[in-house]
């Protein structure tokens, strides 16, 4: 049962920034084609319709491209480098507790629960708190590559630089 909350938490998460993500680009430019941004394919606006199931207008949307996965850090883990994804990832804490930093940004502890957005093109890392095991959910919401950036230091890991 906790694992198909998870699994539906997941799914509604991506509808959801998927949704904001195509009515926020053509909000104010009705029957126009939202902007692409980084790792992502330029849509026509979706068809807002009823369908059984549902309380007003809703539309299905493309998630070609999209990648989910799961990833555990045992205590101390995280990213030999800085990276970035072409695309924005979304980061879902499932279990433990875990760290993320975006570049020039302080580390965001995360617990059970929370979530994260990391906009695409932005150098970060993610991993464990650490003295802990730590397992998150992740959803690059785009095709597109990961670059890895310098090299994350121990200091910049425990938040000493």
């Amino acid at each position: 049962m906790t694992q198909l909350f998870r699994i539906r938490h997941v799914v509604c998460a991506v509808s959801c920034v998927g949704a904001a993500a195509v009515l926020g680009g053509a909000i104010g430019r009705a029957q126009q084609t939202a902007p692409a941004t980084a790792g992502q394919v330029a849509q026509a606006a979706p068809v807002l319709a009823e369908a059984q199931g549902f309380v007003g207008k809703t539309a299905t949307l493309e998630t070609t491209g999209y990648t989910v996965g799961r990833r555990v850090f045992a205590p101390g883990s995280h990213n030999a480098t800085w990276h970035m994804h072409t695309a924005g990832q979304l980061v879902f804490a499932e279990s433990g507790h875990g760290r993320l930093q975006i570049k020039g940004q302080p580390i965001r502890d995360l617990a059970p629960g929370d979530t994260s957005y990391i906009p695409g093109g932005t150098m970060h890392w993610h991993g464990s708190a650490p003295n802990e095991t730590f397992t998150m959910t992740f959803v690059t919401m785009g095709a597109g590559a990961t670059t890895p950036g310098e090299p994350l230091s121990e200091d910049a890991y425990l938040g000493r630089k």
